[in-house]
């Protein structure tokens, strides 16, 4: 019975570590991250979580816009923001406890799902250090996206 017990703990642990689907690197740590105010859809909730699908590919044009992306999750935003005609004033909080890799994951993932990005060969692990050690915070963060154009978008 004991030695029941354990392959079922261990069968259950595999699953646990294997939740990432195949070729889709990010998407385990969207569910877990991201998913409860943005939606599993990436549509968010209105008023409390703004949408990122088909909002925040456009920044990836930029060098200022690639830098933005990757400061959110690191140090989380506060401020209001409109989105599609929506005004939002909470707080998304930090990630910043995710790896570098793990940071460009995530965001690759609600690139690529969410807004149809297919080069993502800026965002690597070392980009997202490189602005992991240029520090910041919510409120600068918040700064960096007005300066953006368009900034009345996700």
């Amino acid at each position: 019975m004991h030695r029941l017990f354990a392959s079922l703990l261990l069968l259950n642990a595999g699953a646990t570590f294997a939740q990432e689907p195949q070729g889709k690197p990010g998407a385990a740590l969207y569910a877990t991250h991201c998913v409860a105010c943005h939606q599993v859809e990436a549509v968010g909730a209105p008023g409390i979580a703004p949408p990122l699908a088909g909002n925040i590919g456009r920044h990836v044009a930029s060098e200022a816009g690639r830098d933005y992306l990757v400061h959110v999750p690191l140090t989380g935003m506060v401020g209001a923001i409109t989105v599609d005609g929506v005004r939002y004033n909470g707080n998304m909080p930090a990630v910043a406890g995710l790896s570098d890799a793990d940071v460009a994951n995530v965001l690759g993932h609600v690139l690529r799902e969410f807004n149809g990005v297919t080069d993502l060969a800026w965002l690597t692990p070392e980009f997202v250090a490189s602005v992991r050690k240029s520090g910041g915070t919510p409120n600068e963060t918040h700064k960096l996206r007005g300066r953006l154009p368009a900034a009345t978008g996700g």
